[in-house]
């Protein structure tokens, strides 16, 4: 087993789960060693996994075979191990603090007018409740991935639109001297809000049940994936469940890499990725039909194109290695040959991020996945296998394709490409 050194709560699993066993491939040369997962962590395939954010997605489990998950069923012996007590570990539900966020107010009668200009949602001065958004450059690039927090409550003590704009805290001062660039004679305040007046929480699966609203200023269910919430609350507050602890941010982030979520300026760098490639429009962070806003002219040729070919996707890491390390960040991924070696050519995408054996990858979706995107179409065939070359050895990459994440793409854009 190539388990990684990482910090998590002590209820780490020594064992692997069955899902995570039977979707791992055969070895192609069979006297190679059993292929060993570089950390554990909960099932991919849980039930919540599968729960549509809205009616529009809804399709009934029961009725829709795992194939069309891209997560096939593969039966195979592997030996048992025990993993180290620091491995990955994944909960299905909880809740933790995100210290790692932090928020900047804007309020002033020109408010809604000034945001509107800059980012890619809509900003309706009758709206007054939370979203997902990014700034973009001129070039259409994206500087931050941010959410917009609006509340009556806060609506009502400024007496005029106003909100919270939440942003990765190493961006903090960054996103400060933007807005202040742009401020020029528009009649708004910016102002930095302290840690400890408040601070954001996320939680996911069954836990928004036992949320005890008292102390919570705002909440909002996070549009990127199934059955995850954020929730802003009086930095006081050591939990926002009745008698339960909060879990690590590092869950947190597992949950995140399972549903295919980036986050931040690691996950996504600014000034170099597109919104669309990192799932911004499937997010409802992006609002086609609004005016005009620093970066849209790409946006909107893109959205009329009818293509994006690369998309930020979960996948899964294994590898036959008694220890490997992580790809890095910006790693080549390529198809593998029949021997699990790399092939020489184009990568077919790029290693973002990982915890244990979970992480994110940019993938070309004709290359990758059985999406359809171009009218041309892509390389891809059942049976491929991709991986990025490691110092520890070839790691294998596995994207997932979860059918909620299908019907979203499809829903926005293939009213766009009647031709395919």
């Amino acid at each position: 087993m190539a388990a990684l050194t990482l910090s998590a709560p002590k209820r780490t699993a020594r064992y692997i789960c069955d899902t995570c066993r039977n979707s791992v491939r055969y070895p192609r040369n069979p006297a190679s060693a059993v292929q060993r997962y570089l950390g554990t962590t909960a099932s991919l395939r849980t039930e919540d996994s599968y729960e549509l954010t809205s009616h529009q997605y809804f399709r009934s489990r029961a009725a829709t075979p795992d194939s069309t998950f891209g997560l096939s069923r593969r039966n195979f012996t592997l030996r048992q191990y025990a993993t180290s007590s620091q491995a990955a570990y994944a909960t299905s539900s909880g809740f933790a603090p995100l210290p790692h966020r932090r928020l900047i107010a804007l309020s002033g009668p020109d408010t809604a007018k000034f945001l509107q200009g800059l980012i890619t949602n809509n900003v309706d001065p009758d709206r007054q409740s939370s979203f997902y958004s990014a700034f973009l450059d001129a070039r259409g690039r994206i500087l931050w991935d941010v959410f917009v927090w609006v509340w009556p409550e806060l609506v009502a003590e400024k007496g005029h639109w106003a909100c919270y704009v939440e942003v990765d805290g190493g961006e903090l001062e960054a996103l400060k001297k933007h807005l202040k660039r742009h401020k020029l004679r528009s009649k708004i305040q910016i102002e930095e809000i302290s840690q400890e007046a408040v601070r954001v929480w996320a939680t996911w699966g069954s836990a928004i049940e036992q949320i005890n609203t008292q102390g919570l200023i705002a909440s909002l269910k996070d549009p990127r994936a199934p059955k995850m919430h954020r929730h802003l609350a009086d930095a006081n507050m050591q939990t926002i469940t009745d008698g339960a602890q909060p879990a690590d941010v590092q869950e947190y982030h597992l949950q995140r890499y399972r549903n295919g979520i980036p986050e931040g300026q690691i996950e996504i760098p600014r000034e170099s990725a597109l919104p669309m490639e990192c799932n911004i429009d499937l997010s409802q962070g992006i609002d086609f039909k609004k005016g005009c806003y620093v970066g849209q002219e790409l946006t909107i040729r893109t959205k009329h194109t009818g293509i994006v070919r690369k998309r930020i996707l979960p996948v899964e890491l294994y590898t036959t290695a008694t220890s490997a390390a992580l790809p890095e960040h910006g790693a080549d991924i390529k198809q593998l040959d029949e021997s699990g070696n790399v092939k020489k050519g184009r990568a077919t995408g790029k290693f973002v991020a990982g915890i244990g054996n979970v992480g994110l990858a940019m993938c070309r979706l004709e290359n990758m996945t059985h999406m359809k995107v171009s009218a041309e179409g892509g390389t891809w065939k059942p049976g491929m296998e991709f991986g990025c070359e490691t110092k520890d050895g070839i790691v294998k990459i596995k994207p997932l394709l979860y059918e909620w994440f299908v019907l979203r793409e499809r829903d926005l854009w293939d009213k766009n490409r009647q031709r395919l």
